[in-house]
Protein backbone atom coordinates (compact mmCIF):
# COMPACT_ATOMS: atom_id res chain seq x y z
CA UNK A 1 0.00 0.00 0.00
CA UNK A 2 1.01 3.63 -0.82
CA UNK A 3 0.15 6.54 0.51
CA UNK A 4 0.60 10.28 -0.57
CA UNK A 5 1.21 13.13 1.44
CA UNK A 6 0.25 16.46 0.81
CA UNK A 7 2.89 19.19 -0.54
CA UNK A 8 3.87 22.48 0.92
CA UNK A 9 5.08 23.82 -1.92
CA UNK A 10 5.61 27.41 -0.03
CA UNK A 11 9.11 26.14 1.14
CA UNK A 12 11.59 26.20 -1.61
CA UNK A 13 14.26 24.18 0.38
CA UNK A 14 11.83 20.78 1.00
CA UNK A 15 12.38 17.99 -1.24
CA UNK A 16 10.22 15.61 -1.84
CA UNK A 17 11.62 11.90 -0.82
CA UNK A 18 10.56 8.34 -0.61
CA UNK A 19 10.07 6.78 2.78
CA UNK A 20 10.15 3.55 3.15
CA UNK A 21 9.47 1.42 6.22
CA UNK A 22 10.46 -1.58 7.69
CA UNK A 23 9.27 -4.00 10.37
CA UNK A 24 7.78 -2.62 13.74
CA UNK A 25 8.25 1.03 11.74
CA UNK A 26 6.11 -0.38 9.26
CA UNK A 27 3.51 -1.77 11.34
CA UNK A 28 3.19 1.53 13.33
CA UNK A 29 2.32 3.56 9.91
CA UNK A 30 0.17 0.63 8.17
CA UNK A 31 1.90 0.60 4.73
CA UNK A 32 5.17 0.25 3.46
CA UNK A 33 6.38 3.22 1.56
CA UNK A 34 5.28 6.78 1.22
CA UNK A 35 6.24 10.26 -0.33
CA UNK A 36 6.94 13.22 2.38
CA UNK A 37 8.46 16.36 2.03
CA UNK A 38 11.03 17.38 4.13
CA UNK A 39 14.70 19.24 4.21
CA UNK A 40 16.55 17.24 6.56
CA UNK A 41 15.90 13.87 8.40
CA UNK A 42 14.71 15.66 11.26
CA UNK A 43 11.65 17.42 9.50
CA UNK A 44 11.09 13.95 7.75
CA UNK A 45 10.70 11.80 11.16
CA UNK A 46 8.49 14.89 12.47
CA UNK A 47 6.34 14.71 9.68
CA UNK A 48 6.32 10.82 9.94
CA UNK A 49 5.36 11.57 13.64
CA UNK A 50 2.70 13.88 12.43
CA UNK A 51 1.37 11.98 10.06
CA UNK A 52 1.22 8.14 11.56
CA UNK A 53 0.18 9.34 15.33
CA UNK A 54 1.27 7.65 18.57
CA UNK A 55 2.24 4.46 17.08
CA UNK A 56 4.81 5.98 14.93
CA UNK A 57 6.28 8.13 17.22
CA UNK A 58 6.99 5.05 20.20
CA UNK A 59 8.62 2.99 16.92
CA UNK A 60 10.84 6.51 16.03
CA UNK A 61 11.86 7.00 19.49
CA UNK A 62 10.68 10.52 21.14
CA UNK A 63 11.32 13.57 19.29
CA UNK A 64 14.65 14.16 21.71
CA UNK A 65 16.44 11.16 20.38
CA UNK A 66 15.57 12.08 16.93
CA UNK A 67 15.89 8.50 16.11
CA UNK A 68 18.01 7.07 18.20
CA UNK A 69 15.39 4.16 17.99
CA UNK A 70 15.85 3.46 14.41
CA UNK A 71 18.49 2.83 11.60
CA UNK A 72 18.40 5.42 8.62
CA UNK A 73 19.39 5.22 5.09
CA UNK A 74 19.64 7.46 2.90
CA UNK A 75 19.97 5.87 -0.46
CA UNK A 76 21.48 3.09 0.70
CA UNK A 77 23.64 4.89 3.00
CA UNK A 78 23.22 4.80 6.98
CA UNK A 79 23.67 8.08 8.35
CA UNK A 80 25.69 6.92 11.28
CA UNK A 81 26.11 8.87 14.28
CA UNK A 82 25.50 12.26 12.32
CA UNK A 83 22.76 14.61 13.53
CA UNK A 84 19.68 14.27 12.01
CA UNK A 85 19.00 18.04 11.71
CA UNK A 86 22.56 17.88 9.44
CA UNK A 87 21.53 15.69 6.91
CA UNK A 88 20.04 17.44 3.66
CA UNK A 89 17.49 16.16 1.66
CA UNK A 90 16.63 15.98 -1.90
CA UNK A 91 13.93 15.53 -4.63
CA UNK A 92 14.40 11.99 -5.28
CA UNK A 93 15.89 10.83 -2.30
CA UNK A 94 14.95 7.44 -0.72
CA UNK A 95 14.97 6.94 3.16
CA UNK A 96 14.73 3.58 4.39
CA UNK A 97 13.80 3.31 8.01
CA UNK A 98 14.72 0.47 10.04
CA UNK A 99 13.72 -0.86 13.39
CA UNK A 100 17.05 -1.24 15.85
CA UNK A 101 18.64 -4.13 14.97
CA UNK A 102 20.74 -6.15 17.72
CA UNK A 103 22.06 -9.44 17.71
CA UNK A 104 25.14 -11.80 18.34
Amino acid sequence: MFIYLARDRNREDMATVRVRMFATVREAAGVSETELDASTLSELLEGLRTRFGKGMAAALGTKGSEGGRVVLLVNGRNTGAVPMDEVPLRDGDDVAVFPPVSGG
